[in-house]
Protein backbone atom coordinates (compact mmCIF):
# COMPACT_ATOMS: atom_id res chain seq x y z
CA UNK A 1 0.00 0.00 0.00
CA UNK A 2 1.40 3.35 -0.84
CA UNK A 3 -0.77 6.87 0.83
CA UNK A 4 0.44 8.96 3.26
CA UNK A 5 -2.75 9.42 4.84
CA UNK A 6 -3.55 8.73 8.83
CA UNK A 7 -6.76 6.68 9.25
CA UNK A 8 -5.87 6.04 12.38
CA UNK A 9 -8.53 9.23 14.31
CA UNK A 10 -11.36 7.47 11.45
CA UNK A 11 -11.28 3.87 13.26
CA UNK A 12 -13.79 5.57 15.88
CA UNK A 13 -16.64 7.55 13.54
CA UNK A 14 -17.07 4.13 11.71
CA UNK A 15 -19.60 2.97 13.38
CA UNK A 16 -20.93 6.53 14.11
CA UNK A 17 -23.80 8.32 12.05
CA UNK A 18 -23.47 9.16 9.07
CA UNK A 19 -20.81 6.90 8.57
CA UNK A 20 -22.12 3.95 10.31
CA UNK A 21 -25.18 3.48 7.18
CA UNK A 22 -22.20 2.34 5.10
CA UNK A 23 -20.25 0.37 8.02
CA UNK A 24 -23.24 -1.06 9.91
CA UNK A 25 -24.06 -3.56 6.98
CA UNK A 26 -20.35 -4.51 6.97
CA UNK A 27 -20.71 -6.07 10.54
CA UNK A 28 -24.26 -7.13 9.88
CA UNK A 29 -22.54 -9.16 6.84
CA UNK A 30 -19.76 -10.35 9.00
CA UNK A 31 -21.59 -11.51 11.83
CA UNK A 32 -23.59 -13.80 9.48
CA UNK A 33 -20.41 -15.11 7.57
CA UNK A 34 -19.16 -15.75 10.70
CA UNK A 35 -22.12 -17.81 11.38
CA UNK A 36 -22.28 -19.58 8.35
CA UNK A 37 -18.18 -20.93 9.01
CA UNK A 38 -18.47 -23.86 11.16
CA UNK A 39 -14.21 -23.52 12.23
CA UNK A 40 -12.92 -21.40 14.87
CA UNK A 41 -9.93 -19.46 13.84
CA UNK A 42 -10.87 -15.84 12.24
CA UNK A 43 -8.35 -13.52 10.78
CA UNK A 44 -9.00 -9.98 10.07
CA UNK A 45 -6.49 -8.37 7.60
CA UNK A 46 -5.92 -4.76 8.25
CA UNK A 47 -8.26 -4.93 11.15
CA UNK A 48 -7.65 -1.40 12.78
CA UNK A 49 -8.50 -1.49 16.41
CA UNK A 50 -11.25 -3.86 15.65
CA UNK A 51 -13.94 -1.71 17.10
CA UNK A 52 -16.73 -4.16 15.27
CA UNK A 53 -15.67 -7.02 17.57
CA UNK A 54 -18.11 -5.55 20.31
CA UNK A 55 -21.07 -5.83 17.59
CA UNK A 56 -20.12 -9.67 17.10
CA UNK A 57 -21.39 -12.60 19.43
CA UNK A 58 -18.98 -13.16 22.49
CA UNK A 59 -18.68 -16.79 22.03
CA UNK A 60 -15.66 -20.12 21.40
CA UNK A 61 -14.74 -18.05 18.03
CA UNK A 62 -10.75 -17.35 18.55
CA UNK A 63 -9.94 -13.94 17.12
CA UNK A 64 -6.30 -13.27 15.36
CA UNK A 65 -5.70 -9.37 14.21
CA UNK A 66 -2.95 -7.89 12.40
CA UNK A 67 -2.66 -3.88 11.03
CA UNK A 68 0.05 -2.29 9.58
CA UNK A 69 0.04 0.73 12.26
CA UNK A 70 1.20 0.14 15.88
CA UNK A 71 -0.97 2.37 17.46
CA UNK A 72 -4.28 0.53 16.21
CA UNK A 73 -2.87 -2.78 17.86
CA UNK A 74 -1.82 -1.33 20.99
CA UNK A 75 -5.42 -0.30 21.21
CA UNK A 76 -6.98 -3.47 20.57
CA UNK A 77 -5.14 -5.34 22.71
CA UNK A 78 -6.67 -3.08 25.41
CA UNK A 79 -10.49 -2.61 24.13
CA UNK A 80 -10.28 -6.66 23.71
CA UNK A 81 -7.74 -8.11 26.06
CA UNK A 82 -8.53 -12.14 25.82
CA UNK A 83 -10.88 -12.21 23.01
CA UNK A 84 -7.74 -11.60 21.18
CA UNK A 85 -5.78 -14.91 20.68
CA UNK A 86 -3.35 -13.12 18.65
CA UNK A 87 -2.77 -8.87 17.66
CA UNK A 88 0.02 -8.52 15.27
CA UNK A 89 1.73 -6.04 13.41
CA UNK A 90 2.48 -6.81 10.00
CA UNK A 91 4.51 -4.35 7.31
CA UNK A 92 2.85 -2.86 3.65
CA UNK A 93 4.15 -6.12 1.60
CA UNK A 94 0.98 -7.60 2.52
CA UNK A 95 2.79 -10.98 3.94
CA UNK A 96 1.06 -12.90 6.80
CA UNK A 97 3.08 -13.80 10.16
CA UNK A 98 1.36 -16.79 10.01
CA UNK A 99 1.50 -20.54 8.78
CA UNK A 100 -0.05 -21.97 5.60
CA UNK A 101 -3.84 -23.55 6.58
CA UNK A 102 -4.20 -21.30 10.16
CA UNK A 103 -7.33 -20.67 9.55
CA UNK A 104 -10.95 -20.85 9.05
CA UNK A 105 -12.31 -17.61 8.04
CA UNK A 106 -9.72 -14.63 7.17
CA UNK A 107 -11.97 -11.34 7.03
CA UNK A 108 -10.33 -7.84 5.46
CA UNK A 109 -12.78 -5.06 5.53
CA UNK A 110 -12.01 -2.08 3.11
CA UNK A 111 -8.75 -2.57 2.75
CA UNK A 112 -8.77 -4.01 -0.75
CA UNK A 113 -9.06 -0.52 -2.55
CA UNK A 114 -5.81 0.41 -1.38
CA UNK A 115 -3.52 -2.41 -2.21
CA UNK A 116 -2.01 -1.57 -5.33
CA UNK A 117 -1.72 -4.84 -6.58
CA UNK A 118 -4.41 -6.93 -5.22
CA UNK A 119 -3.90 -10.00 -6.74
CA UNK A 120 -0.54 -10.76 -4.55
CA UNK A 121 -2.19 -9.99 -1.25
CA UNK A 122 -5.72 -12.12 -2.10
CA UNK A 123 -3.54 -14.97 -2.91
CA UNK A 124 -1.41 -14.50 0.43
CA UNK A 125 -4.52 -14.25 2.34
CA UNK A 126 -5.81 -17.88 0.82
CA UNK A 127 -2.49 -19.51 1.82
CA UNK A 128 -3.38 -18.93 5.36
CA UNK A 129 -6.73 -20.38 4.84
CA UNK A 130 -7.37 -24.03 5.23
CA UNK A 131 -8.88 -25.77 2.68
CA UNK A 132 -12.81 -25.10 2.65
CA UNK A 133 -11.45 -22.16 5.07
CA UNK A 134 -14.14 -18.85 4.23
CA UNK A 135 -13.04 -15.28 2.99
CA UNK A 136 -14.78 -12.22 3.45
CA UNK A 137 -13.86 -9.44 1.89
CA UNK A 138 -15.39 -5.76 1.44
CA UNK A 139 -14.82 -2.59 -0.43
CA UNK A 140 -16.35 0.41 -1.57
CA UNK A 141 -18.38 -0.41 -5.08
CA UNK A 142 -17.02 2.01 -7.53
CA UNK A 143 -19.60 0.29 -10.11
CA UNK A 144 -22.30 2.36 -8.26
CA UNK A 145 -22.51 5.82 -9.95
CA UNK A 146 -23.22 8.39 -7.15
CA UNK A 147 -20.22 6.49 -4.79
CA UNK A 148 -17.90 8.74 -7.73
CA UNK A 149 -19.56 11.69 -7.36
CA UNK A 150 -20.10 11.53 -3.37
CA UNK A 151 -16.33 10.94 -3.00
CA UNK A 152 -15.26 14.05 -5.16
CA UNK A 153 -17.35 16.56 -3.39
CA UNK A 154 -18.55 15.70 0.49
CA UNK A 155 -15.73 13.32 0.97
CA UNK A 156 -12.91 15.26 -0.82
CA UNK A 157 -14.23 18.12 1.28
CA UNK A 158 -13.96 16.53 4.38
CA UNK A 159 -10.48 15.37 3.79
CA UNK A 160 -9.37 18.68 2.96
CA UNK A 161 -10.11 19.96 6.69
CA UNK A 162 -8.59 16.87 7.76
CA UNK A 163 -5.28 17.53 5.63
CA UNK A 164 -5.65 15.07 2.77
CA UNK A 165 -6.65 14.48 -0.47
CA UNK A 166 -9.02 11.21 -1.73
CA UNK A 167 -7.73 11.91 -5.05
CA UNK A 168 -5.24 8.47 -5.06
CA UNK A 169 -6.14 6.62 -2.08
CA UNK A 170 -7.70 4.01 -4.05
CA UNK A 171 -5.38 2.78 -6.57
CA UNK A 172 -7.85 -0.74 -6.98
CA UNK A 173 -11.11 0.80 -7.37
CA UNK A 174 -13.45 -2.16 -7.65
CA UNK A 175 -16.34 -2.90 -9.23
CA UNK A 176 -18.34 -6.15 -9.04
CA UNK A 177 -16.84 -7.82 -12.12
CA UNK A 178 -13.72 -6.88 -11.31
CA UNK A 179 -14.03 -8.10 -7.94
CA UNK A 180 -15.40 -11.36 -9.14
CA UNK A 181 -12.88 -12.05 -11.96
CA UNK A 182 -10.08 -11.01 -8.92
CA UNK A 183 -11.25 -13.89 -6.68
CA UNK A 184 -11.16 -16.40 -9.42
CA UNK A 185 -7.43 -15.30 -10.44
CA UNK A 186 -7.07 -15.96 -6.61
CA UNK A 187 -8.70 -19.72 -7.31
CA UNK A 188 -11.24 -18.84 -4.82
CA UNK A 189 -14.26 -21.81 -5.01
CA UNK A 190 -17.86 -20.71 -5.25
CA UNK A 191 -16.92 -16.62 -5.02
CA UNK A 192 -20.04 -14.24 -4.61
CA UNK A 193 -20.02 -10.62 -4.61
CA UNK A 194 -22.91 -8.22 -3.60
CA UNK A 195 -23.61 -5.29 -3.19
CA UNK A 196 -24.71 -3.68 0.13
CA UNK A 197 -25.24 -0.18 1.93
CA UNK A 198 -27.96 1.42 -0.31
CA UNK A 199 -25.12 -0.07 -2.63
CA UNK A 200 -22.09 2.18 -1.98
CA UNK A 201 -19.97 -1.28 -0.74
CA UNK A 202 -19.43 -4.96 -1.93
CA UNK A 203 -19.21 -8.33 -0.08
CA UNK A 204 -17.20 -10.57 -1.55
CA UNK A 205 -17.29 -13.92 -0.25
CA UNK A 206 -15.56 -17.63 -1.43
CA UNK A 207 -13.98 -20.68 -0.38
CA UNK A 208 -10.40 -22.15 -0.74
Amino acid sequence: MTEDVDYFSNHALKLRFPWRLYHRPIVEALRMEIARTPGLDILNVGSGPFFELNLLANDVRRYTICDIDHRAIDLARTLHGSRLTGAHIIDETGKLPYKDASFDLVASMDVIEHVVEPLPWVSEIVRVLRPGGRIFLTTPNYGFSSLGLIERTALEAIARVQGFSRAHIHPSKMTIGRLQQLLQDASIQNAQVRAIALGWALVATGQR
